[in-house]
């Protein structure tokens, strides 16, 4: 089986290609396209195929992942969106949860809304929360609400109704008609897209799939006319942000699963090499062009979650546990009104990229600040592939940034790296300390084309126990996608209360979407051998307002409910999460979930053998601006090819391999790994 991964991201194109039964694996990078073009892929493919002189027949899979649809939502450049909802509850978005950003702060401003309010639509219909319909949806309200959403002009249509998850009849009937009247317009109901009791979370989780459905389908769309002008004949999957793989329509229909695609597989890479090298607990850092992303690995599994905020905004579908900000090499550093330096979320991307790559960009990028500061330079930045003009990046950094403050051009290119730290050190933070966790017992695995330069400042700042970097840490985000299974989900409103439960109809519910999910594996040719399914139920105590998630057992398998032992899960879950909890008190479930698994061959490593410590050789020196009124110092070059397992290398000091750079700040020392990962320790003294 051969198999290619591709992964899209805001700045380059991450391939590898994978041969299971040799065990060969190929890698390769190439810039994006235009920012939400899959332009690109095309051009990556047939270039690592013609290295492995293979063909597009030869392939058997073509795994995908993509942040476009992230990117879109983080840089609010999403398609326009009209929102359906109940007759007064127009402003349900703009009301929120109430919920302030900073609790004590006097003045501050909620994120906005993906849809503005005067896209909102409010229908005359009412259901009441048993599903019971109060007010009928009456054909002269179908016909205003149309009208209505007519007049907008959107490019897609999000319809979330009060208590729909109950009785998704109304929703249905409002979708037959603006079907009929607006055919190009994408529609997403609440009650297929977050079939869940809370009108908040489950309106703004359908606005955000309505918000990047037609970027999502339009990228897609591109995708597949291009794969199939190259010749791929493989079947196409799609990594989601749960970790699974997703078929082109199941990511149409609900795009938001989509939301954490490209950060997804730098998790389950992730956990396999924290498998292989004995790490079981560890913060992936995947930073590229536009975006860092951040995850914490506990006890060797990667947390995940049913709901989460992005930037600000409630997303409530299973994802993995990732922290997103717009914070990546191409990122702008600019001067706000106050006169403070900042960095994002505008990206200058691919096209035209950083000022330093000499394609049109004037703008200062975090790129352009590493070229200031020598992190990078023409002679190793991508093997030569992309040019890269250090007077350009001086030039930008300069008049935007070091003038504006009354600063040299190193202190402000070094202070545009640090503010760039703050606000990944904040991510850091809250992805641990604010779930319990002490980071300072967590190694941080940086990868993506930037994450091994910042890595080491979050190292010191943090106190983190070591820095990791794979191998190939530019496309380590595109090697996940080979490990992970084919996944579907499926979640279905079930609130009762614990005790008064009934097997039967508990067990009945559990089996239809096992066979629902059964039917979808085996269309996307899975063999019953390779299939698995796990249950789990989302409960809280009774008139709690937040639910937890706890596994149950396969409703096939002998004494499969003990509604005692589950009581006792929910219990043990809530201390581990919380601090406290309160056995003996009443305990409800508010819904059921399945999700059904196709497992797919993965790469087998070789086994690893001893290794023996010795002091690696530099292949030449540079100078390098480290630390704040530093000045220049003379560093050693190592590259990353000519290191094997056990060598030795003290900081500051810089590797340098095609697909990213390692830095290592005074204080520091490298050894190589297993696996050739590189681990990254404070030390005691500095070193020349």
């Amino acid at each position: 089986m051969r198999y290619l991964a591709a992964d899209v991201g805001g700045t380059f194109t991450d391939l590898v290609l994978l041969d299971a039964a040799s065990g060969r694996l190929l890698v390769d990078k190439v810039p994006s396209a235009e920012r939400g073009s899959a332009a690109s892929i095309a051009q990556g493919m047939a270039q690592v195929l013609g290295t492995a002189g293979l063909g597009p027949q030869d392939l058997d899979l073509f795994v995908h992942g993509f942040t476009v649809a992230t990117n879109a939502f983080l840089m609010r450049r999403g398609a326009r969106v009209a929102l359906l909802v109940t007759e007064g509850f127009r402003d349900l978005l703009e009301i929120g949860t109430q919920q302030r950003p900073h609790l004590y702060a006097l003045r501050q401003s909620k994120p906005p809304p993906v849809v503005q309010r005067d896209q909102v639509v409010a229908v005359r219909e009412r259901v009441d929360s048993f599903g019971a319909v109060v007010q009928p949806l009456e054909p002269a309200a179908i016909a205003e609400a149309v009208a209505a959403v007519r007049a907008l002009e959107p490019d897609a249509i999000a319809l979330c109704l009060n208590f729909s998850f109950l009785n998704p009849a109304h929703e249905e009937q409002l979708a037959t008609a603006l079907r009929q009247a607006l055919p190009e317009a994408p529609l997403y109901l609440s009650s297929c897209v977050n079939p869940e009791i809370e009108e908040f979370p489950r309106a703004n989780t359908t606005s955000i799939a309505a918000y990047v459905g037609p970027i999502v389908d339009r990228y897609l769309k591109q995708l597949e006319r291009d794969l199939e002008a190259a010749g791929l004949t493989a079947p196409l999957r799609l990594m989601r942000s749960d970790g699974g793989m997703a078929t082109p329509r199941a990511a149409r229909a609900n795009p938001a699963s989509m939301l954490l695609s490209g950060p997804a597989g730098g998790v389950i890479a992730g956990q396999h090499l924290g498998r292989r090298l004995g790490v079981s607990d560890l913060v992936t850092f995947d930073m590229g062009g536009t975006s860092a992303d951040f995850s914490a690995i506990v006890e060797g599994q990667p947390k995940r979650v049913t709901g989460r905020d992005i930037d600000g905004q409630p997303l409530r579908l299973p994802s993995l546990d990732i922290e997103t900000i717009s914070a990546g090499g191409g990122s702008l550093a600019w001067i706000d009104r106050g006169g403070a330096l900042r960095v994002g979320p505008d990206s200058a991307g691919a096209v035209p990229g950083p000022a330093c790559y000499g394609k049109g960009g004037d703008q200062a990028t975090l790129t352009d600040a590493c070229v200031v500061l020598g992190l990078l330079a023409p002679e190793d930045y991508l093997g030569g592939a992309v040019a890269i003009e250090p007077d350009l990046a001086k030039r930008a950094i300069a008049d935007q940034v070091a003038r504006p403050l009354g600063l040299s051009v190193e202190e402000a290119a070094l202070g545009s790296i640090f503010v760039a730290n703050a606000l990944m050190g904040q991510a850091i933070r809250t992805l641990s300390v604010e779930r319990g966790l002490d980071v300072r017992r967590f190694a941080l695995l940086a990868f993506g084309g930037a994450g091994p330069l910042y890595a080491p400042y979050l190292l010191r700042d943090l106190s983190m126990e070591s820095v990791l970097v794979p191998r190939h840490p530019g496309v380590f985000a595109a090697e996940g996608l080979l490990l992970t299974d084919i996944s579907h989900s499926l979640q279905q409103p079930y609130r009762r209360s614990l005790g008064q439960i009934a097997e039967s109809e508990v067990s009945n519910i559990l089996r239809d979407m096992i066979d629902t999910l059964a039917k979808e594996l085996e269309a996307d040719g899975v063999a019953p051998e390779k299939r698995s399914y796990h249950c789990s139920a989302d409960c809280r105590y009774l008139g709690q307002f937040h639910e937890i998630e706890v596994a149950l057992a396969s409703p096939d398998s002998a004494g499969w409910w003990d509604w005692q032992q589950l009581a006792q899960s929910v219990v043990e879950r809530h201390r581990a999460l919380y601090g406290h909890a309160e056995a003996g008190e009443p305990l409800e479930t508010m819904n059921l979930r399945v999700e059904g698994r196709g497992a797919i061959e993965t790469p087998r490593p070789p086994s690893g053998g001893s290794i023996t410590a010795y002091d690696a050789k530099p292949t030449g020196r540079r100078q390098l601006y480290l630390e704040r009124g530093g000045g220049w110092r003379d560093c050693p070059i190592y590259r990353r090819e000519d290191l094997a397992p056990g060598a030795m290398i003290p900081g500051p000091a810089l590797i340098t391999q095609v697909d990213s750079t390692v830095l290592l700040l005074a204080g520091h020392a490298a050894r190589v790994e297993q696996d050739a990962a590189i681990k990254i320790t404070a030390s005691s003294g500095e070193s020349a």
